[in-house]
């Protein structure tokens, strides 16, 4: 261990970059992508969620595409779908490109050699 490193019980960590988070890193910032996690991935594998939204999609385009059977009647179309369907996912990309920066905080904790 050197000055450049200061010793965690969570491993060795750059002591620069230690004493900065300190003083700028919320951790209440881990809790909230655990919230925002819950709101995208649990209504997702709910009745008609994502999970659902995709399956239809797939029945969809799998019988327009390559002229499989008719799996699901007949409803929404399968564009009005799509655009649901990347609607959501641009919204969960959006959440996860938020994490970005903080996960990188906690990286850059790592002890340079």
């Amino acid at each position: 261990m050197t000055d450049q490193t200061t010793s965690t019980p969570y491993g060795l960590l750059d002591t620069e970059a230690l004493q900065e988070a300190e003083q700028s890193f919320d951790t209440r910032v881990l809790l909230r992508m655990v919230e925002e996690l819950d709101r995208f991935t649990i209504p997702a594998r709910q009745e008609d969620g994502l999970r659902d939204q995709l399956l239809s999609l797939h029945a969809m385009a799998h019988s327009v595409i390559n002229g499989a059977r008719l799996s699901a009647p007949a409803g929404e179309s399968l564009p009005e779908l799509a655009e649901v369907v990347l609607d959501e996912v641009q919204e969960t990309i959006a959440v996860l490109q938020r994490w970005i920066q903080p996960l990188q905080t906690l990286q850059a904790l790592a002890a340079r050699d």
